[in-house]
């Protein structure tokens, strides 16, 4: 039909939006894959398609393909995190020996993540980070209640470690990265030297893409087995109600949109970083921005430009 607006011309919409609008004037980069093709690759400011960027959260969505990676090698989720994972809470408090690597996936392992147990206060005190976020008090039973925890969620690198027997990082590079043609990538660790799974990976745009591009092929790339079918399409199913900071359902680290038009999951990290997965459109979206001076609106101003102006586009074709 003459005049219709086209996808492309949606992109470039959002584009300009972008430049315009003094709340987003911290973006830092739109990228968007469909048909596994990049159609769509736009910086801002002084970012380029070179930088190796703070993904923040959207690391815990790289740990949930990490595990269920491993998973592989024999781990079941349903395995308790203390045979995997030796701390003195398990024997002061006989009770968080029901926690197992599900509950810390999906945010339930009950574990206070508030005041002095926020991995922001442990790593202030330089405690140990898993020992600490593991000695953190019991305040929902095991599995009940979704409390979003980067102290329990990086529990998980013990246990990508425990099960491979080799630090996460190397996990990550040797069976994530590599078989997607990552090469450039940085990894913060705690005190122990495991692998930040909190926050602390830094990707290029255009690798943190791939990522999402991995979702949509159901684990495989250039045809090749990287992670499970089933263990992604249980990762990125809706397993409870979810909450804060996403305020939507939530899976194996990964969320779930509620009411989308299309079925949407994606990482989210503070600041502007979104990696947003619609598998009925064959569609991904990038979005990155500057945390550190972006205001606290950015990163739900991104996401609503990116679901209701970019992938509507696609919807409406």
């Amino acid at each position: 039909m003459s005049g219709q607006i086209t996808p492309l011309d949606a992109l470039d919409a959002a584009d300009a939006h972008i430049r315009a609008t003094p709340e987003l004037e911290h973006t830092l980069s739109l990228l968007v894959a469909h048909h596994e093709e990049t159609v769509f690759e736009r910086y801002y400011g002084q970012a380029g398609p070179d930088d190796l960027h703070a993904v923040h959260s959207i690391t815990k969505s790289v740990v949930s393909t990490l595990v269920g990676i491993v998973a592989a090698d024999g781990l079941t989720l349903d395995t308790p995190v203390a045979a995997l994972v030796p701390a003195p809470a398990f024997s002061a408090e006989p009770a968080k020996r029901a926690i197992t690597v599900r509950h810390l996936l999906t945010m339930t392992s009950g574990l206070d993540s508030s005041g002095r147990w926020d991995l922001d206060e442990i790593v202030e005190r330089g405690e140990p980070w898993v020992e600490s976020a593991l000695a953190a008090p019991l305040v929902a039973e095991p599995g009940s209640t979704f409390t979003y925890s980067n102290g329990a969620c990086h529990v998980l690198s013990a246990v990508v470690e425990a099960v491979a027997g080799k630090p996460t990082a190397d996990v990550a590079d040797e069976r994530l990265f590599r078989p997607l043609g990552i090469s450039r990538w940085q990894w913060e660790a705690d005190p122990e030297g495991r692998s930040d799974a909190a926050g602390g990976l830094r990707l290029a745009p255009r690798d943190l893409l791939k990522l999402g591009q991995l979702s949509l092929g159901r684990g495989r790339w250039d045809g090749a087995r990287v992670v499970d079918e089933g263990y992604l399409r249980t990762a990125t199913s809706a397993l409870g109600p979810g909450g804060p900071p996403e305020r939507c359902s939530y899976g194996l680290l990964w969320w779930v949109a509620d009411g989308a038009a299309t079925p949407l999951h994606f990482g989210g990290g503070w600041g502007g970083q979104y990696l947003l997965v619609a598998p009925e459109l064959d569609l991904v979206v990038l979005t990155t921005g500057d945390a550190y001076a972006g205001p606290r609106a950015l990163g739900m101003l991104l996401r609503k430009l990116a679901i209701e102006t970019v992938m509507a586009a696609f919807l409406a074709r």
